[in-house]
C-alpha cells in the first residue's frame, strides 16, 4: 500500500470525527453561548450549505492547481477553523468559524478520492480509494466516541484543538509528501452539471437530499434526546455514539454488497424501510422500564448507523447505473445534495423543538423517510 494514502485517511478522519462530534457537543455550546438548542442548529445549517453549495464552486475555481495544493490547502482551512472554535467568543463567530470549515472540508472531501486515483498502481485504484474512506470509517466507530469523550470530560472546546492540531498535522504532510504534479479538475460549472440531464437523474439525487433530511431530523439533536427524551446520563453519550458508529461500519459494508445482489433500487426501499421504523419508534423508547432504555437505545443507534450508512453504496449504485461514463460528476452532486438536505434538518429539527416537543423528532423524521421512499420508488435504477 502507498503510505502516502494513509495522510490523505487521516485528513478523511477529522473531517468524519468533527460531522458527527458536533450533534454531541451542540447542548454544551448553546449553553455557553446562552441560545437556544434550536439556534444552536445554526451550526449546522451554516456548515451543510457552505459543503453542498460551496463544494462544487470552490472545486471550480481550485480546478486549475494540482491536486498537492488543493486537498493540503483544503485541510489546513479546516484545521484553522477548528482551532478558531476552541477559542472563538460568541454564538455568531462560531458559527461564521465552522461555515468556513465546512468549505475547506467539502474541497478536501471532493478532491481526496481522485486524488488517491492518481496515485494508484494500475489495478489498484478501488483498493486506494477504500484506503482513504476507511480514514472516516475508522473515525465513526472509533474518532468519534474518543472525540466525544474527551469532550464530556475537559470540554468541548479541546476537543476542537485537537482536532485542528491533528487537521494542520495531517496538511503539512500532504504537503510534504504528495507529489506536486497530480493535475486538477479543470471542468467548468455547466460541464460538472449537464449530469442532471441525464433521465432519472434528478429524482435520485433527491432522494439522497430527503433521506438526509429525514435522518439528521433525529440525529443532529441525539444529545438531548439522550438526556431530555430517554432521561440517561450525559456520560453515556459516547457510548451510544460508539454503538452508532459500529452500525454505520456495518451498514457501509452490507450496502453495497445487497446493491449488487438485489440492486439500488430494493436495497434502497429495504433501507429506507427500516429507518421508518426506527425512527417512528424513538417515542416508545422512553415508554421502556427504566432499566430496559438504555440498552433497547443502544441496539437502536446501532440498527440506525446501519441504515443511516447503508444508503450511500446503494445511491452510489444507482448514480453509476444511470451515467456510467460521469460517476465522479454524479457522486459529487450527490454530496451536495446530502448536504442541503442536512442543512434542512436543522431547520425542521429547530422548528420541531420550538413548535411541538423533542419526542416529535423522531415521528417527524420518518415522515420524511417515507416520502424519500416513495422518491426512490420513483426513480429509474437505468436509462
Amino acid at each position: 500500500m502507498d503510505v502516502r494514502l494513509l495522510w490523505l485517511a487521516l485528513g478523511a478522519f477529522a473531517g468524519s470525527v468533527e460531522s458527527s462530534l458536533i450533534v454531541g457537543v451542540l447542548p454544551a455550546i448553546a449553553a455557553e453561548t446562552g441560545v437556544s438548542l434550536a439556534q444552536a442548529g445554526y451550526l449546522i445549517f451554516g456548515y451543510s450549505i457552505a459543503y453542498g453549495i460551496g463544494t462544487p464552486l470552490l472545486s471550480t475555481l481550485f480546478g486549475h492547481l494540482d491536486r498537492r495544493t488543493v486537498v493540503a490547502g483544503a485541510e489546513l482551512l479546516f484545521g484553522l477553523m477548528c482551532l478558531l472554535l476552541g477559542v472563538l467568543p460568541g454564538f455568531l463567530l462560531l458559527v461564521l468559524a465552522r461555515t468556513f470549515m465546512a468549505l475547506g472540508a467539502g474541497l478536501f472531501t471532493s478532491t481526496a478520492q481522485a486524488t488517491a486515483v492518481a496515485l494508484a498502481a494500475p489495478g489498484k485504484r478501488g483498493s486506494a480509494i477504500s484506503t482513504v474512506v476507511m480514514g472516516g470509517s475508522i473515525a465513526v466507530a472509533v474518532g468519534v466516541p474518543a472525540a466525544a469523550l474527551v469532550a464530556e470530560f475537559l470540554g468541548w472546546r479541546v476537543a476542537y484543538l485537537g482536532l485542528g492540531v491533528l487537521a494542520i498535522i495531517a496538511s503539512a504532510t500532504m504537503w510534504l509528501k504528495l507529489p506536486a504534479d497530480i493535475h486538477g479538475d479543470r471542468r467548468t460549472i455547466r460541464e460538472r452539471l449537464s449530469v442532471l440531464r441525464v433521465p432519472g437523474m434528478p429524482l435520485t439525487l433527491l432522494t439522497s437530499g430527503v433521506m438526509v433530511m429525514a435522518s439528521f431530523t433525529f440525529f443532529n439533536y441525539l444529545a438531548p434526546i439522550t438526556t431530555d427524551l430517554l432521561g440517561l446520563e450525559r456520560v453515556l453519550l459516547p457510548l451510544v455514539m460508539f454503538a452508532f458508529g459500529i452500525g454505520a461500519v456495518f451498514g457501509n459494508f452490507f450496502g453495497g454488497r445487497l446493491a449488487d445482489r438485489i440492486g439500488g433500487r430494493q436495497t434502497m426501499l429495504v433501507i429506507g424501510g427500516l429507518m421508518v421504523v426506527l425512527l417512528a419508534a424513538v417515542p416508545l423508547l422512553a415508554l421502556l422500564p427504566r432499566p430496559l432504555v438504555l440498552p433497547a437505545f443502544l441496539v437502536h443507534m446501532a440498527l440506525y448507523g446501519v441504515v443511516s450508512w447503508g444508503f450511500f453504496p446503494p445511491q452510489l449504485h444507482r448514480l453509476a447505473a444511470l451515467a456510467p461514463l460521469a460517476v465522479p460528476l454524479s457522486a459529487s452532486l450527490n454530496l451536495t445534495s446530502m448536504n442541503i438536505g442536512g442543512a434542512l434538518s436543522a431547520l425542521v429539527g429547530g422548528l420541531v423543538l420550538e413548535n411541538l416537543s423533542i419526542a416529535w423528532l423522531g415521528p417527524i423524521g420518518a415522515i420524511g423517510a417515507v416520502a424519500a421512499l416513495v422518491i426512490a420508488y420513483l426513480a429509474p435504477d437505468h436509462r
